[in-house]
């Protein structure tokens, strides 16, 4: 791989600085468009891609469709009630309140260790209030949990990369790719890695 110098480790990070702006209307977006057909079992451990990227889907569409003034204050972070535990959290999220989101996406986290998806909506969460170790390992942890899962190689492909790790970021994004060349997911990885080699290119 080329050596960059410096201005175009800048130039590489601003383009992605704008673009970190554009994910989360993206996903907003991508979420409103492709209503799911079903919420699958969140206890099903061995759920298939389809229907994991469907539950998330579910949950960030019902987060969409009401942002309520104090959605932290109607959910008790004590509660063992992961349904609603992960409602309120992202209805905190899509209102960009992410560090409110964050304990109660951990406290999911501690009553269903192996939700992939909890996984990569709080590796998220972290990422966007600046936690970059903690976000990657938490979608690391998501991808050993449920490797088949695309949504949470994208999120640690462009995680890695806004945070100078572009080995970590082009593995991810080469995975989320490879999983299913022929999805929305797919074709940010590509934007991504396309992003990429156009930096490493340049003179």
């Amino acid at each position: 791989m080329p050596r960059l110098t410096a201005l175009q480790w800048i130039i590489l990070f601003v383009v992605f600085f704008f673009y970190g702006f554009s994910v989360f209307a993206l996903t907003r977006d991508y979420y409103l468009r492709h209503p799911p057909r079903s919420l699958p079992n969140p206890q099903n451990s061995q759920q298939a891609p389809n229907d994991q990227n469907s539950a998330l889907g579910e949950r960030m569409r019902q987060a969409l469709s009401g942002e309520p003034e104090d959605a932290q204050a109607q959910i008790d972070i004590s509660s063992t009630d992961t349904d609603a535990l992960g409602h309120a959290a992202d209805r905190l999220f899509a209102a960009r309140r992410f560090v409110e989101a964050i304990p109660i996406y951990q406290r999911v986290l501690e009553l269903q260790p192996e939700d992939a998806e909890t996984h990569n909506d709080l590796g998220l969460a972290l990422h966007y209030v600046g936690r970059a170790q903690d976000a990657i390992s938490t979608l690391k942890q998501g991808t050993e949990l449920a490797p088949d899962f695309q949504r949470i190689w994208l999120s640690l492909g462009f995680v890695a990369l806004q945070n100078g790790e572009p080995a970590l970021a082009r593995d991810a994004l080469q995975r989320a790719l490879a999983l299913d060349p022929d999805t929305d997911i797919a074709d940010e990885a590509t934007r991504l890695l396309g992003l990429m080699d156009a930096a490493e290119t340049k003179p």
